[in-house]
């Protein structure tokens, strides 16, 4: 299970890297630094979450990065085909 969680996060760093190589305008730059910074956060809670002890704060984390992973989806889309 913690397995699936560090998939998780390390395929939304990948995400939010990409986000950021192909905003080259910079028109998202301050969505991709809030991001960022949140990722940041996230990323330290994971490290330190035993998963045994505290399944629920993993599910609420997990949670949090599927919204991200929406987001950035939908950036990436309008950064590709702009109108």
């Amino acid at each position: 299970m913690n397995d699936m969680y560090a998939r998780l996060m390390d395929s939304t760093e990948d995400l939010l890297y990409r986000v950021r190589i192909y905003d080259r305008n910079l028109e998202k730059s301050d969505e991709i630094l809030q991001m960022d910074e949140a990722y940041s956060r996230m990323r330290q809670a994971f490290d330190a979450i035993d998963a045994r002890c505290d399944s629920s704060r993993m599910e609420r984390i997990a949670a949090k990065l599927q919204q991200m992973r929406i987001r950035l989806i939908t950036m990436m889309e309008d950064l590709l085909h702009p109108a």
